[in-house]
């Protein structure tokens, strides 16, 4: 358990995780970080990784999973800087020496992203697993929410400014509802928490941030589904497809993250692509045995 400084729902902590690798370290760390609404759970990548020679860490950020604690406001932040603080924390327990490898999910693909930019030289390499680095339909979509939300999240705070979504991606996942995997659905609910009109305005933030930036000098892998399927109701093809994001503008700004990206859609690959059918997962983690096979190590 990390503790971290304070706000006015009073203490505040991050929780970080660690899977030792096996055998002599050929390989870095590797850091993982979860998206909104989530938490580190997936212990058989992270047993994948340190089979490999990974030195597996994974970090629940503030007001997430682990880290939420009796009367906070699940998810809220309002800036994505705030989780500089426990990465930066986490960085430091993994070894300041020892740069890793980020492996981030959604909204911690973003928040991934922008740490990179402001702290250059403290990761090794950043591998996205579809990561929310901007608004369905693009740019234009983002510029058109930007000024309202704004306002609401400085009138409603850390009240929601979305209803709790539909179970769909819970129905393509989890056990319990006719997916392969199991999560605690009191730290990852079917439809989400409540979003915060704050964090909304944070990542919206976060993502006008990042294309104003300039491009990423690392080695940079960006893994997504290759289709969307966002609907009012369920439907079979969604357990093969992204429910969450729109892929055409995630991909497009992956493209301008910097001139060493490599970007991979996985047929048949969900939101998440390792919570994936096992076909679909098994060619994910191809994918990222092979791209870290080839970073440059020393």
């Amino acid at each position: 358990m990390l503790e971290l400084a304070p706000d006015d729902e009073g203490p505040v902590i991050a929780v970080l995780v660690h899977r030792e690798r096996e055998g002599a370290e050929r390989l870095p760390p590797i850091l993982l970080l979860h998206g909104w609404s989530d938490y580190v759970f997936d212990r058989e990548l992270m047993e994948h990784l340190g089979s490999r020679g990974l030195d597996v860490w994974g970090l629940d950020l503030r007001k997430h999973g682990r880290a939420l604690l009796a009367g906070q406001t699940a998810t809220e932040v309002d800036h994505l800087s705030r989780y500089d603080e426990e990465i930066d924390r986490a960085l430091r327990i993994i070894g300041r020496d020892r740069p890793p490898i980020l492996l981030a999910h959604s909204t911690g693909g973003l928040t991934a992203a922008l740490w990179t930019q402001r702290r250059p030289g403290t990761v090794r390499a950043l591998a996205l697993n579809s990561p929310w680095l901007e608004m369905h339909l693009g740019p234009a979509t983002r510029r058109l929410a930007d000024a309202p939300v704004r306002a609401l999240a400085g009138r409603l705070h850390r009240r929601p400014i979305l209803p709790v979504g539909a179970s769909h991606y819970a129905r393509t996942t989890h056990r319990d509802h006719g997916g392969l995997y199991d999560y605690d659905l009191v730290m990852k609910p079917p439809g989400g928490h409540p979003f915060p009109a704050a964090t909304l305005a944070a990542v919206l933030d976060g993502q006008r941030r990042l294309r104003a930036a300039g491009p990423l000098a690392l080695p940079i892998l960006v893994l997504h589904s290759r289709r969307t399927r966002i609907a009012r109701r369920f439907s079979e093809p969604m357990r093969r497809a992204d429910t969450v994001l729109d892929v055409r503008s995630l991909a497009a700004a992956a493209r301008r993250l910097g001139p060493r990206v490599r970007i991979e859609p996985v047929d048949g690959a969900r939101h998440d692509v390792f919570l994936s059918d096992a076909d679909a997962r098994a060619r994910a983690l191809r994918i990222l045995d092979d791209w870290v096979d080839h970073l440059p190590l020393r």
